[in-house]
């Protein structure tokens, strides 16, 4: 073969200026239709801007770079024997009756203030398969953009107290990236597996703001469904606002039983703040309230979850490691298999100088051929080791997901203590007011005939001691409530761990097996034939 006919010896002897060292493996990245369009030319974008003959030849070497291997070096099989891998939400083990894709994104633009400028958004269509009852049909299809996703989040942190509410994709800092296609593709991955998450949880999964958000057609803040969702309460303004009228007795300082069950951070009520404050510090610097076996219990698991934390993130930060070096010895293997063929090249062309019948031209097509036949295997084999790297960052994937998960248990964990602290402030106050019964009424028995006026009060106090003991009423059934959902989502989460982390183990080193055996079945091939040449060539 011809050394313009042979695609190694093209690829050995191009310029080293015009070989990336990162050579691209597989191009298989899915663009849906109507979506964000991909370009209509396929060279690189580095590329695009460099001379045409200088961009032809650098963009053929690394096109080519699968093409050397032929068909007869296809590797794809060597990660099969452990079967299909697909990333799981963390905490999914069953088959999940709601099945949700994230795809096609759109840009779209808007009109803008400012002249010469434009913006947008990006909106994705979410595809929904269910046998969930509640729904209206069982395949739906709508489109969100990011900030409803947001909203998504917010609403179900407000309406699920306690429950353990998965992490959404953060919003980014950099707004600039909105238009760059690799931005998008990874926001839509990021936004599917926050809805696989959701859709794998037990109860959110059934919850009507996620059916809701799948199912109903245009934009949410239009839909009345949505709005029907939103919990009531006043904002930090309107808590500004009255704390004056609280302060001097005008305006009721004792929240409403419904106001009692919610969060402190969902009434805007600064009183309200200011005494689970007060609270808090007696229960650090005073002796606390005692607390039952269950809230115990539960205080040592959040000292679990953060012990935890810390370790999977070191775990974390090895797989990254890990990762980084099986890329590294992909690009190395690659380097040194372009190498052996450029010096199988040189040998081909010294033998066939010195003439075909002399000593030194059969020495030199030896080398040629053992050189190629190594550096072929190594082509191969760095090919291999990418394809290793793409298996093993997605099998180590339940690392990164339940590190990204502990986060979210401390906060569903938090929200019990807040509870606590909302029931323990309202009992500090009512224990307050029945001081002050007493005291008056004592007070009022030692006036002959009582006293008017400390009678007026103990009826006024007697009024807010009925009051708080409602609201403390509403608060210590909120307070069990998020301590049931706290123990039940430990019990969930603690098992989920456990079969992620053991599929993750058994599937990674599997993949370590297949890898290695491969590798060894290589090398022990190019040594056999490279063995044998050279006796016969002896």
């Amino acid at each position: 073969m011809s050394a313009e006919q042979d695609p190694l010896s093209r690829l050995a002897f191009a310029e080293e200026g015009d070989v990336d060292e990162d050579v691209p493996i597989d191009d298989d990245e899915p663009h849906d239709e109507g979506g964000l369009p991909p370009a209509t030319s396929t060279v690189p974008e580095e590329h695009r801007h460099q001379p045409e003959q200088d961009r032809v030849a650098s963009y053929s070497a690394t096109t080519q770079y699968d093409q050397l291997m032929g068909a007869t070096y296809d590797d794809s099989h060597v990660f099969e024997r452990g079967g299909e891998i697909e990333p799981q939400a963390a905490g999914q083990r069953d088959a999940p009756v709601l099945k949700i894709s994230v795809k096609d994104p759109v840009k779209k633009v808007e009109a803008s203030m400012l002249p010469g400028i434009s913006g947008g958004h990006v909106t994705y269509r979410v595809d929904t398969s269910t046998t969930l009852p509640g729904f209206a049909r069982p395949e739906v299809s709508v489109r969100r953009r990011f900030r409803e996703f947001v909203a998504l989040g917010d609403l179900l942190k407000a309406t699920h107290r306690g429950y353990v509410i998965p992490p959404r994709p953060e919003k980014s800092p950099v707004e600039g990236q909105r238009a760059s296609a690799d931005f998008v593709e990874a926001r839509r991955a990021a936004l599917e597996h926050y809805l696989h998450q959701l859709a794998a949880h037990p109860v959110l999964s059934r919850s009507q703001e996620l059916r809701v958000f799948l199912e109903a057609e245009g934009a949410l803040a239009a839909s009345y469904a949505w709005q029907q969702l939103q919990p009531l309460g006043s904002s930090l303004l309107e808590g500004v606002a009255r704390l004056p009228k609280q302060l001097l007795g005008s305006e009721g300082a004792i929240p409403a039983p419904a106001e009692a069950a919610k969060s402190t951070k969902a009434t805007g009520d600064l009183l309200r703040r200011f005494k689970e404050l007060g609270q808090s510090m007696r229960n650090d610097y005073k002796e606390p309230p005692p607390l039952d076996d269950a809230e115990t219990n539960l205080r040592n698991a959040k000292l679990s979850v953060e012990e935890f934390q810390e370790k999977v993130m070191a775990a974390s930060r090895k797989a990254e490691r890990l990762v980084t070096r099986l890329e590294e010895v992909g690009g190395v293997l690659g380097d040194l298999g372009l190498a052996l063929i450029k010096a199988a090249k040189y040998e081909d062309e010294e033998g066939a100088r010195s003439g075909a019948y002399t000593l030194s031209a059969s020495a030199s097509k030896a080398i040629a051929a053992e050189a190629k036949r190594v550096g072929t295997a190594s082509l191969r084999l760095s090919r291999t080791a990418r394809q290793a790297t793409a298996q093993a960052t997605l099998r180590l994937s339940p690392l990164h997901d339940h590190l990204a998960l502990s986060p979210a248990i401390c906060k569903a964990l938090r929200e019990r203590e807040s509870a606590l602290l909302t029931v323990q402030a309202l009992e500090e106050e009512l224990e307050k007011k029945r001081r002050g019964v007493a005291a008056l009424e004592e007070e009022g028995r030692a006036v002959f005939g009582g006293d008017k006026g400390k009678t007026r009060r103990v009826a006024g106090l007697n009024a807010d001691k009925a009051a708080l003991e409602a609201a403390l009423l509403a608060a210590r059934a909120e307070y069990e409530r998020v301590r049931d959902r706290n123990l039940a989502e430990l019990q969930r989460c603690t098992a989920g761990r456990s079969v992620d982390f053991a599929h993750m183990l058994d599937q990674f080193a599997d993949l370590e097996e297949n890898y290695s055996d491969h590798t060894a079945k290589v090398w022990r091939e190019v040594a056999a034939g490279v063995g044998g040449e050279h006796s016969a060539a002896s």
